[in-house]
């Protein structure tokens, strides 16, 4: 009996190493300017708060327009030494379990591929201990339409904005032309 009970508790503790805990679902889209998340809740997680990491130069508010949140949800811009933290977050219920919840924004610049994080600590604080991240979803695709795929992907990150890359004058075809007044 004593080596049943030895077998079973060592295959327990091996399936708990080997079979990932449940983690949240977080998909992103991008269409006509508008980013969209959806975040489903595994069982377990008690998420009160959605983290999407940008550019640092994508920190101004003003930019985000049609904002998109669940009830009694609230949402900033978090500024940070070599990012911007889009944060959404609740002070009241978290979000239920099993069910999607809609998140977005139109923000008139170009999507890139981004990390982001679920926190439970009920303020807009990007830098609160995660529930989950973008870290334990590498198999899951950015979603990334093709024609930006160039520029960014990666597995486990959504949509954001990217910061428009600059074209010195000399290589743009405005350039060119204004070449040939000066």
């Amino acid at each position: 009996m004593r080596l049943l009970t030895a077998i079973a508790l060592t295959c327990a503790a091996v399936l708990c190493l080997v079979i990932p805990a449940g983690a949240a679902t977080v998909t992103s889209s991008f269409n006509n300017w508008v980013y969209s998340y959806t975040v489903t809740p595994a069982p377990g997680e008690a998420i009160k708060d959605f983290h999407v990491y940008a550019n640092a130069d994508e920190c101004n508010i003003g930019h985000y327009y049609f904002l998109v949140l669940p009830a009694g949800w609230n949402f900033t811009v978090v500024q940070l030494p070599a990012a911007c933290a889009l944060t959404w977050w609740t002070t009241g219920d978290p979000l239920p379990v099993g069910v999607a919840a809609q998140f977005g924004y139109t923000h008139y610049c170009l999507p890139c591929c981004h990390s982001w994080i679920l926190t439970a600590s009920g303020e807009p604080n990007p830098l609160s201990p995660a529930i989950d991240g973008s870290w334990n979803h590498q198999s899951e695709a950015c979603n990334i339409p093709p024609e930006y795929s160039d520029y960014c992907n990666g597995g486990g990150l959504v949509l954001a904005p990217r910061y428009p890359t600059m074209t010195p004058v000399e290589n743009s075809a405005w350039g060119a032309i204004k070449a040939l007044y000066r």
